[in-house]
């Protein structure tokens, strides 16, 4: 019997001349708080509205407006979005016509949103897409 609580102290590693410490077990609020995202998508959605919003767009050149709001798909081709400088892929585009590709970025297409999820006014958008396709000749 000595011999069975001896091999049961060792293999759970409590010894009768240790203070064994018992931790309370967590509440679920504290299990919650744990497990919920840093950063929720829809906060990151008004931050970016903000931003943009409050970014002074008025103030920016067509390549600054690329670089808030366009550069993240149009550079990589993320969602099938044309790449700039890919001149093949805007003559494409631009065969319907300037005026539908205009149109086409302010009420969205495909995976873009309306005005590629910024506050720009249409005046920037068409700023925009001009810059785009100069740089993509």
């Amino acid at each position: 019997m000595l011999l069975a609580v001896f091999i049961g102290e060792v293999v759970i590693g409590q010894h009768s001349d240790e203070e064994v410490v018992v931790k309370p077990a967590d509440t679920v609020e504290d299990m919650t708080m744990r497990l919920q995202p840093v950063v929720s998508l829809e906060k990151m959605r008004s931050s970016m509205t903000v931003a943009s919003a409050t970014g002074n767009a008025a103030d920016k050149s067509p390549d600054q407006l690329y670089q808030s709001a366009c550069l993240a798909c149009h550079s990589t081709g993320a969602a099938g979005a044309p790449k700039i400088g890919d001149a093949a892929a805007w003559k494409t585009r631009l065969g319907k016509g300037l005026d539908a590709m205009i149109s086409s970025a302010i009420n969205g297409i495909g995976a873009m949103p309306p005005r590629g999820g910024s506050q720009f006014s249409d005046d920037q958008i068409r700023a925009t897409i001009e810059y785009i396709l100069a740089e993509s000749k």
